[in-house]
């Protein structure tokens, strides 16, 4: 008896798969390669070659069977290239082999502005030394603008070419375990190096406008729109947001509801939006084909609505991959073909990862990415198990496979990145769907019904909509065991979970049974090391003192509990959220963390366990209490005072540089331990 499979999958219905794979390959090898202009130049030669290799295999008979394989060298070829060119070391005029004091470049997005900053990339265009010559330059800077007094008002704008003073600073690693890498998100960008300066420091030299300044300028008016008829401001963010993209005034709380419950694709414009646009818009151009040349008119309109709905929100690559599947699909049907949605989708996976080759190591990519072939892969083999025969359980039977596929597939990876799990996923999805749905088609009124009482009828159904789902939200994610967190997973485990995965999709789509062993083995030896990571945490116990510049930060971590002390005002501070709080959350729940506020000018004494730590914040005279460790705040000057032989010294980022080289330097010659966290890595001490 042969085993039909669930799905069947071929190469000959997906003829991009092994493009895919191979261009893939190619961007990862050369990740790993040392890049120079001159390595560059010599992988140009050898595709050039590849493609006269080529050349000579369509001209004669008997080498055409090695076509196919030359093929694929030309595209491993291209994805190293491609990659290459992205690096800014392949650049001869690379920013950071330049010595500039003026710099001149133009301002590639919109500037994102809070109270007190303005934030925007630049493309360096050339530099001015200090004799006032020109120098040639080349790469990104992304900069921060702030004012003297007061908040900031810049006019710049999006194609504005702009001149500032100043040195530029290589993007900082992370300073603390688990902290965000915005070094290698910035990278991954093309942005290498960053500056902070003044307002007064930057001079616009002219505004340059493009087809993309407008794109900008419609949405500037549609934030402005959606602020009108959306009085409420959290309700205005979260439409803004699922709209058209607008999150720069977004409530972390709000954002956070979303996180926890595993609805944040809802709030990011996806596929998912991009896909109730196609819906509805051709619903609506639907009665075009009665018309001659109907049809035809309703595929280019659909063509050109969805991909402006693309430009307005972003081109973030979720959004890219839905438009290119959606253009592949509607392609395929104006001229008489069938598509298949796999191969649309590596379609569109090559030519992103072509033109922007490191997209391939965004969270976002990747997840995206994930989630689809979840849905295309698992989603059918859920609907062969079971099927209600009503219509209307079927629906909502469809929509839980849906987000089960999707978290199935992706959650290898969201442990792996986040290290969290929301357990009432399924609850959520289908309790915000109908809102979310909602939500995007009257925005999408409001974006485009010009007249004002309609308007206002819209925004009430978006604020309405909005507070119920936000509100549904917070309850769910205030539930208990709303979350699971701490779990996170290194780069063995993450290949053992989707080798597991694979195996198991093999196994019941083509009825294997070696294929269940090996993946029920490999879950077995991921759940064991999952067991002895919780063991080793539960029984954790250590020192955290993180680097917080001027601030101080100090984590206990005494087994079951875990306290942090600190200057800053509350676990809600933004540096601690972005610093410190995802190495807390690495060992217990965010709820479980407990918050201990310092005095900043006052000398403290902390015991934790069997050890003590002093806080040495003011007076001349070092304290006279037994420590193990003594912390070195404010400037206080070491010089001549009496040292104790037992205890570590820290030397923190709240003294100037002036004052710990000279605390340094005394350090050195008395012999003593110390470790200075200015500027260096968070100081980890494990006590048991």
């Amino acid at each position: 008896m042969v085993n039909t499979p669930i799905i069947y999958l071929s190469t000959k219905q997906m003829p991009f798969v092994k493009m895919l794979l191979v261009f893939i390959i190619g961007i990862v090898l050369a990740r790993a390669i040392t890049w120079t202009p001159t390595l560059l130049h010599y992988c140009w030669i050898i595709a050039a070659v590849l493609f006269i290799v080529l050349f000579l295999t369509a001209i004669f008979k008997f080498l055409r069977r090695w076509m196919e394989i030359v093929l694929y060298l030309i595209w491993f070829a291209l994805a190293v290239i491609q990659f290459g060119r992205s690096m800014p070391e392949s650049k001869s005029h690379f920013v950071g082999n330049s010595a500039g004091e003026q710099w001149i470049g133009r301002i590639t997005d919109e500037p994102i502005c809070k109270m007190t900053s303005c934030r925007f990339p630049v493309e360096l265009r050339g530099a001015l030394d200090s004799l006032g010559k020109f120098i040639a330059v080349s790469g990104k800077v992304m900069l921060t603008v702030y004012p003297d007094t007061g908040s900031v008002n810049l006019t710049t704008q999006y194609g504005d070419i702009i001149q500032f003073s100043g040195s530029l600073n290589a993007a900082p690693s992370p300073k603390n375990p688990h902290e965000f890498d915005y070094k290698a998100f910035l990278a991954n960008r093309g942005i290498y190096h960053q500056q902070r300066l003044p307002s007064d420091q930057l001079r616009i030299i002219k505004s340059q406008k493009d087809w993309y300044s407008y794109v900008l300028m419609a949405k500037r008016h549609l934030v402005k729109k959606f602020k009108r008829s959306i009085p409420d401001h959290d309700a205005f963010s979260v439409a803004s947001a699922l709209v058209f993209g607008y999150r720069a005034e977004m409530n972390p709380e709000v954002y956070n509801a979303f996180v926890d419950t595993g609805t944040i694709h809802v709030l990011s414009v996806s596929g998912m939006h991009v896909s109730m646009v196609f819906i509805m818009l051709s619903f609506l151009l639907k009665p075009i084909d009665h018309y001659r040349q109907g049809k035809n008119t309703r595929f280019a309109l659909t063509l050109l609505l969805i991909w402006s709905y693309v430009i307005l929100t972003g081109m973030a690559p979720p959004i890219m991959r839905s438009g290119i599947m959606i253009s592949c699909m509607l392609l395929a049907q104006w001229i008489g073909r069938q598509t298949w949605s796999l191969n649309a989708l590596f379609v569109s996976a090559l030519l992103l990862l072509f033109f922007n080759p490191k997209s391939l190591f965004d969270v976002g990519f990747q997840l995206s990415y994930l989630a689809m072939i979840g849905i295309f892969v698992i989603f059918p083999m859920l609907r062969a198990l079971y099927l209600p025969r009503s219509r209307w359980w079927k629906t909502l039977v469809d929509y839980c496979y849906i987000s089960i596929a999707a978290q199935m597939i992706t959650t290898p990876l969201t442990l792996f990145y986040f290290g969290q799990f929301p357990n009432y996923f399924l609850l959520a999805n289908l309790l915000v769907s109908l809102p979310a749905t909602l939500i995007m088609y009257a925005g999408v009124g409001l974006m485009l019904i010009p007249i004002d009482f309609v308007s206002q009828l819209f925004g009430e159904i978006e604020r309405v909509a909005v507070t119920n789902m936000v509100g549904v939200l917070r309850w769910i994610s205030n539930l208990p065991g709303a979350i699971t967190q701490g779990v996170h997973i290194d780069g063995i485990q993450l290949v053992l979970l989707f080798s597991a995965l694979i195996t198991l999709f093999i196994a019941f789509n083509y009825r294997r049974k070696m294929m269940l062993f090996i993946g029920t083995i490999l879950l077995f030896i991921v759940g064991s090391s999952f067991s002895w990571q919780y063991i080793q945490k539960q029984n954790y116990r250590g020192i955290h003192i993180y680097q917080t510049r001027h601030q101080l930060a100090i984590a206990w971590f005494d087994r079951d509990e875990v306290t942090l002390f600190s200057t800053f005002d509350s676990l809600n501070h933004s540096t601690i959220q972005y610093q410190v709080m995802a190495n807390l959350k690495h060992y217990r729940g965010a709820k479980s963390i407990r918050f201990q506020p310092l005095p900043a000018k006052e000398n403290i004494l902390l015991k934790m366990g069997k050890k003590r730590i002093s806080i040495w914040n003011t007076e001349r005279v070092l304290p006279n209490v037994e420590s193990d460790l003594i912390l070195i705040r404010n400037n206080r000057a070491l010089s001549e005072q009496v040292l104790r032989d037992s205890s570590f010294y820290i030397l923190d980022g709240s003294s100037s540089d002036t004052r710990i080289v000279e605390n340094e330097t005394y350090l050195t010659a008395q012999g003593a331990k110390y470790y200075t966290l200015k500027d260096n890595y968070a100081y980890v001490w494990k006590t048991n």
